[in-house]
């Protein structure tokens, strides 16, 4: 019986999709309802890659600004799924 739930377990596990940021999707396109879908890593990969897209592309970020940049992006993205995240992580 234990067998059969571990392994019931690990096929259910492995049927969810965990979404991460792809290198070919536009920054600019992604919605907030796909950023929020992301693990943290897509959204750390995403808010890099919309930083770089953006004005200030040619400054760095290191790992303690990407983290706030997630933080304040997801924060504006709440209740707004159509909003652009590059949007949500633009305003002020």
């Amino acid at each position: 019986m234990k067998i059969l739930l571990a392994a019931l377990s690990l096929v259910a596990a492995s049927a969810l999709p965990t979404l991460t940021f792809a290198q070919d999707m536009d920054p600019a396109k992604i919605t907030c309802a796909e950023f929020g879908a992301m693990d943290s890593a897509g959204m750390m990969h995403a808010v890099e890659a919309i930083h770089k897209a953006g004005p200030d592309g040619a400054m760095a970020m290191d790992a303690a600004k990407t983290e706030e940049a997630v933080k304040m992006t997801t924060t504006h993205c709440e209740g707004k799924p159509d909003m652009m995240a590059m949007d949500a992580m633009m305003m002020k």
